[in-house]
């Protein structure tokens, strides 16, 4: 709570303003930086030095309160919603998709079971912030690797979401291995613009990009 209130110096300069602001919870999964690193299976990310280890499920239920518990300290914090980085190959993402996720429990093997951690997290974070809290999933619609997400899987996980809770969905575009380039200074304005407007269609919240 004492960090939370150290925000209160942005929250309330963006409010006095006129504005409103959302905070980014993330969760790195295998690209974290240390030997400590978690996953939903232990496969080592080629841009990372150490190989996860795989998450247990006291270890999964446990990162689905952090999540919470991370919404409710920004809510504390004066912000007006928070953003869930589900896209761009960090943890959340790494569940989705059967290149990072080759478990057999409840957590993997079919994409019904591979989805479950992400609107987990949505659910326990709605219950944790109320009905009028934004809630922003950031959603790879193209990650761009091998056996990452199909389409079918995005537009599935999209309506999943919005039945989950969310506010708004935000588009993310790539994971940070592929060899596509996605970075705003490397592709045309507007590059992927054309990915949120297939989804569009199939959901009635709001979508972003």
């Amino acid at each position: 709570p004492k960090h939370a209130k150290a925000h209160r110096v942005v929250t309330d300069a963006v409010h006095k303003h006129g504005g409103k602001i959302a905070l980014q919870i993330l969760h790195a999964g295998r690209y974290a930086m240390h030997p400590f690193a978690q996953s939903a299976s232990g496969i080592k990310a080629p841009i990372a030095k150490f190989a996860p280890s795989e998450m247990s499920e006291r270890q999964i239920k446990k990162t689905i309160d952090a999540f919470a518990n991370s919404a409710e300290l920004a809510q504390l914090a004066g912000y007006d919603g928070v953003e869930l980085m589900g896209s761009e190959g960090y943890l959340i993402n790494q569940f989705l998709c059967k290149r990072t996720n080759m478990r057999y429990d409840d957590w993997g093997g079919s994409y019904k079971k591979r989805m479950r951690f992400p609107l987990e997290i949505v659910k326990a974070v709605r219950k944790a912030v109320g009905e009028k809290f934004i809630i922003i999933f950031r959603l790879s619609m193209l990650d761009l690797v091998e056996q990452g997400s199909t389409f079918e899987d995005v537009i599935e996980l999209a309506k999943g979401l919005e039945d989950a809770g969310v506010t708004i969905i935000n588009t993310g575009i790539g994971w940070h291995e592929a060899r596509i380039p996605t970075i705003a200074t490397q592709v045309p304005r507007g590059a992927f613009t054309w990915v949120t407007e297939k989804v569009k269609p199939h959901v009635s919240v709001p979508i972003v990009t």
